[in-house]
């Protein structure tokens, strides 16, 4: 994702499905204005909110959703 991201210029905004740990939000946040991220497992959220928290990462937006529902959300 880092890669895809670098090689597309600019970016201000991502969505990340799936936020996992944390790992991947981590590294994305010094790169990007503001990270939309979304986890459908809610231990794993709260994880990864704690851990980026400690971490003083400011600019995410997390949210406990299913990927694809937001993804239907978004169409209508």
């Amino acid at each position: 994702m880092t890669e895809a991201l670098l090689s597309g210029g600019e970016a201000r905004k991502v969505l990340e499905i799936g936020t996992g740990c944390g790992y991947q939000t981590a590294v994305l946040s010094p790169l990007v204005e503001k990270i939309y991220t979304i986890e459908r497992i809610a231990s794993l959220l709260g994880r990864a909110r704690r851990t980026l928290r400690e971490l003083k990462i400011r600019n995410v937006n997390f949210r406990h959703d299913d990927g694809n529902i937001v993804g239907r959300r978004a169409r209508l």
